[in-house]
């Protein structure tokens, strides 16, 4: 597979704070990133939370502002004490929400796998076509989970060894030769390279597909239709350009121009409409 996460590199509202792991070279075209506790290499509960979870402050809460990354995750937590385990499987998100739950035992330990949108189907055991905005059981899309990687995890001490355990279960998994669509993964890649900024006719002459088989596909094996992925896609883009921007005055008139919007209002409300924020007051938080 052509390796799109060389195109895109969808970040969250706190990507410094993610503790992010990358995947190896043969996964890279399918996983933007594996994320939670360190193991045995940071101590026992010292979770190194991702963007979606990270804690502010000494409080007893965690909270953080979730804003649509365009990725899925699968989240698997045990507890070291009692060996409860469970996880959830983590659809794509087009709205932006609060999180926020109680402080983790110091016995609980996570692990986290996060695919590109792309590639989430190659791997699953169902279709995606009702992932938008949901948190369900792993089970639901990957029901061998438990069985092949879960269980196994927390008798892995360290987050090295538990990211080639992930590793070893996922190119299995690929090997199972889920089938992909050509002409969707072109009109995926064109919408990458465009930074989601692309018309529909557009789409349809570089897939070689109808308007109404792109709708189907990407229903099917990403769970959006095509124009809501490229709206994701380009608020991606604007977040990461704004977030990389050495300074912030004349960057919002450039943002503008690049990614098609009529005016800097148009851009604040749909920006805002993704990340709950104002772009420069997203960038004061990321940046705090």
């Amino acid at each position: 597979m052509y390796n799109l996460s060389e195109l895109y590199h969808p970040i969250t509202a706190n990507p410094a704070g993610g503790g992010e792991y990358l995947p190896g070279r043969l996964l890279q075209p399918y996983i933007r990133c594996y994320w939670g506790s360190n193991g045995a290499a940071g101590g026992e509960g010292d979770a190194a939370l991702s963007g979606a979870e990270a804690a502010e402050g000494p409080a007893s809460q965690l909270t953080e502002t979730i804003i649509p990354d365009s990725c899925m995750d699968i989240i698997w937590e045990w507890n070291e004490r009692t060996g409860a385990s469970g996880g959830i499987f983590c659809g794509i998100n087009d709205t932006p929400f609060e999180a926020g739950q109680a402080a983790q035992p110091v016995t609980t330990e996570r692990f986290a796998i996060r695919f590109h949108f792309w590639a989430v189907h190659l791997f699953a055991d169902e279709p995606l076509t009702e992932v938008l905005n949901v948190h369900v059981p792993v089970e639901y899309y990957f029901r061998t989970f438990r069985k092949e990687l879960g269980d196994r995890l927390q008798h892995i001490r360290t987050m090295t060894e538990r990211i080639a355990a992930a590793e070893a279960f996922l190119l299995r998994r690929l090997e199972r030769g889920n089938r992909s669509s050509d002409g969707m993964m072109n009109a995926v890649h064109r919408l990458l390279t465009s930074r989601g900024i692309m018309t529909a006719g557009a789409l349809e002459s570089s897939s070689g597909l109808s308007s109404r088989q792109l709708e189907r596909l990407f229903r099917q094996h990403i769970g959006l239709p095509p124009k809501k992925v490229a709206d994701l896609i380009r608020f991606q883009n604007v977040w990461l350009d704004l977030y990389r921007s050495s300074q912030t005055k004349g960057v919002m008139q450039d943002i503008v121009f690049t990614y098609g919007y009529s005016h800097q209002s148009h851009l604040i409300n749909n920006f805002k409409k993704f990340a709950g924020r104002t772009p420069l007051d997203a960038l004061s938080h990321a940046r705090r």
